[in-house]
């Protein structure tokens, strides 16, 4: 029998895997289990917090791949794993709509000061309050950092509501940007120019900050940051010390440098800053396709033939 084990995941059962890989395959639910209850697996369906590192990938001997369940591959090996003949792979497609919507609302929130309206109202005022800086929003810049999927889809957003639409990726052909309706810029033009920054962008591959303190500070009064991609995208304390100073409007925040969140934190303390706890990705439609969808990848493999989207390929 073909064995599949579940890993790190949070899932109440595993009848979507068990679903789509078919009767001929054991599917084995090991959550809050160790790794050694995969011992005997041909693959394994992981989450982000297990890390697969050379040792236990060396304890896996029949196993042939192992498929996140969500995007980033940070807890795999993928190097050790190609020199023990395992692919690795994940799902990129699954909460595009998701991701875009949750980046689109958090950016109408601060576009309308909602966290700020909300606050007066609990506090016992009625009407605007004095002061508050609201502009309209078709006549404002969105920024769009890394114009992949789900950055285009917010793109797209964007346009339909008469923003402006600029997009920085180094590897997205300019025609293809402009075809989807937005404009080619390098990455400092479009921080200066935007009122709103929204990142969609991989992680840098020196590790620093694409938004840094340096373009932080060329950043137009009052702009706004948003960011559901990645914390380590954002220098922290740059946008901790912009948000207070006034240089900034506000900052919308789906992820952080350190997850939890947890006070005390200036970011939690701020007026000007919304946050959410890693939850842009989430629908129940997003996470039954997440789970189809790694389940696929792994049969692909165990029938012989290649993942759709593979962090290596195997060279034993």
């Amino acid at each position: 029998m073909t064995v599949v084990c579940a890993i790190d995941h949070r899932f109440e059962d595993l009848t979507l895997e068990r679903g789509t890989l078919g009767a001929g395959v054991e599917v084995r639910d090991a959550r809050g289990l160790g790794l050694d209850a995969c011992a005997d697996a041909d693959g394994i369906l992981v989450g982000a917090r297990l890390r697969l590192d050379a040792a236990a990938l060396a304890a896996l001997p029949r196993c042939r791949a192992i498929v996140r369940y969500g995007v980033g591959v940070d807890n795999v090996d993928v190097e050790a794993a190609a020199a023990a003949g395992i692919w690795v792979a994940f799902v990129p497609d699954y909460c595009i709509e998701e991701v875009a919507d949750h980046a689109l609302a958090m950016l109408l929130a601060l576009n309308r000061r909602l966290v700020a309206l909300d606050a007066t109202v609990r506090e016992g005022s009625w009407g605007v309050p004095a002061g508050l800086p609201v502009h309209r929003l078709s006549e404002c810049t969105l920024g769009v950092v890394g114009f992949g999927r789900i950055g285009e889809a917010l793109g797209r957003r964007g346009a339909a509501l008469g923003m402006t639409v600029l997009a920085a990726d180094p590897v997205r052909p300019a025609a293809e940007i402009v075809a989807a309706g937005a404009e080619p810029v390098a990455l400092d033009e479009l921080v200066a120019r935007a009122d709103y920054v929204s990142l969609h962008a991989p992680p840098a591959r020196d590790g620093g900050a694409v938004l840094s303190a340096e373009r932080i500070a060329t950043m137009k009064p009052g702009a706004c940051v948003v960011n559901v991609a990645r914390g380590g995208l954002v220098d922290e304390p740059a946008l901790i010390a912009a948000l207070a100073s006034g240089a900034l409007g506000g900052a919308a925040l789906d992820v952080a440098a350190a997850e939890p969140l947890t006070p005390p934190n200036p970011l939690l303390e701020a007026p000007n800053v919304l946050v959410s706890p890693h939850a842009a990705w989430y629908s129940i439609e997003a996470v039954r396709e997440l789970r189809t969808k790694a389940a696929a990848e792994v049969g692909r493999v165990l029938a012989g033939g290649e993942p759709r989207f593979a962090a290596n390929r195997p060279v034993a």
